[in-house]
This record gives C-alpha cells, sequence and structure tokens, in this order.
C-alpha cells in the first residue's frame, strides 16, 4: 500500500511540475517542445512501477558495467529528446504536405535555444509539389514550427 502511495505522489508532483513548467513557457515553437517533453515526462512518472518487475540483469549492459557517468547519461536523455523532436516534426511536415495536396518526405534537425530548450532548426524536404504548393508548404513551416524559409531547403523529385 505505501508502494502505491509513492507511486501517486509521484505522478501527482511530475503533473505539478509539468503544469506550472507550461505556464511559464512563452508561446510558439518553445511551449509546443515543452508539451512533448512534459508528455513524455508523465508517461514515465506513470509507468515507473513497471522498471520494477524487470529483473535487474535485463539492464542495460553500460548501467550494468557503471562505464557511464551522470552527465554522459544526461546527455544521452538530451539526444533522445532531440531525436523525438525531430521524428515528430518531420512527421508534422508529411501531415501538414498532404493535407495541402502534396507527396513529400521530411527530415529536420534540431538544435538547443539560447534558453536551452531543444527546438527545430532546419528541415530538408522533398518530393513532388507545385510551385504553390510550396510556397503554401514552406510558409506553414515557418509559422507552425519557427523554421524561417532560409533553413527550409526543398529537393524535388523525378525532374
Amino acid at each position: 500500500m505505501n508502494g502505491l502511495r509513492e507511486w501517486l505522489l509521484g505522478v501527482v508532483a511530475a503533473a505539478l511540475a509539468v503544469s506550472l513548467a507550461q505556464s511559464l513557457t512563452p508561446d510558439g515553437t518553445v511551449k509546443r517542445v515543452g508539451r512533448l517533453v512534459g508528455g513524455l515526462v508523465l508517461l514515465l512518472a506513470v509507468v515507473r512501477p513497471l522498471g520494477a518487475l524487470i529483473p535487474r540483469a535485463a539492464s542495460l549492459p553500460v548501467m550494468a558495467y557503471g562505464t557511464m557517468t551522470e552527465e554522459e547519461a544526461g546527455q544521452g536523455g538530451e539526444e533522445v529528446i532531440k531525436t523525438l523532436i525531430a521524428e515528430k516534426t518531420g512527421a508534422y511536415i508529411v501531415d501538414k504536405g498532404q493535407a495541402l495536396g502534396l507527396s513529400c518526405q521530411a527530415r529536420v534537425r534540431v538544435t538547443t535555444d539560447e534558453s536551452g530548450w531543444p527546438v527545430p532548426w532546419e528541415a530538408e524536404i522533398w518530393g513532388q509539389w507545385t510551385p504553390e504548393g510550396k510556397k503554401k508548404l514552406s510558409r506553414a513551416v515557418e509559422e507552425d514550427l519557427g523554421i524561417p524559409a532560409q533553413r527550409q531547403s526543398f529537393w524535388e523529385e523525378g525532374t
């Protein structure tokens, strides 16, 4: 019963922290990224008890041998978040293109902004489109994701 209480307190504390962080972040790309990270934090808080069900022998070899420092583990977590943001942002661009009637694929590079938050920085988009469709997609990427036109690369396939 004590374990259930600790888990519930952990979930509530995570929810409060995420809520506070959301209220303090500025609107725009940072807020959208914060929502993604907040969701991941809440997910981890909810599934934390499942970690107790996994035997210690099944833990990561890096941790089992103690070769990773805490700083390296933190940097690994940041890279995981950057990878998730890049994948989700690329999928958003593809979905937006499909909504505009375009056939495209996208790859996004994520960097850390001046406040320390990982944000989408650059987008490579390739596929088939009309000049008007390309303009609309470029405008949507700039307005929705904060990636200006000069950091967008379009490569037309089949030409």
